[in-house]
């Protein structure tokens, strides 16, 4: 687990619910989504904003994750 409360491993990603990380506007949007509704776009712009930092890691390990499982469900 990172210190926001999640496993960035690929599509075995997990959160518990009362992880830090779920307090995040992001996963607030995509976690009230199914994953066929998922505008991909604009997630990839959001993944695209994010910063290669240790702080974005949770985030960017989630929305990674939410694209995976989009196009996984999508294509």
């Amino acid at each position: 687990m990172d210190y926001q409360g999640g496993s960035g491993n690929g599509t075995a990603f997990y959160c518990a619910p009362d992880a830090a990380l779920t307090s995040s506007s992001y996963y607030q949007q995509y976690s009230q989504t199914q994953f066929k509704a998922v505008d991909v776009v604009q997630l990839k712009a959001n993944l695209g904003n994010s910063m290669a930092s240790a702080e974005a890691a949770p985030i960017v390990n989630y929305l990674k994750w939410v694209l995976d499982m989009v196009l996984a469900v999508t294509t």
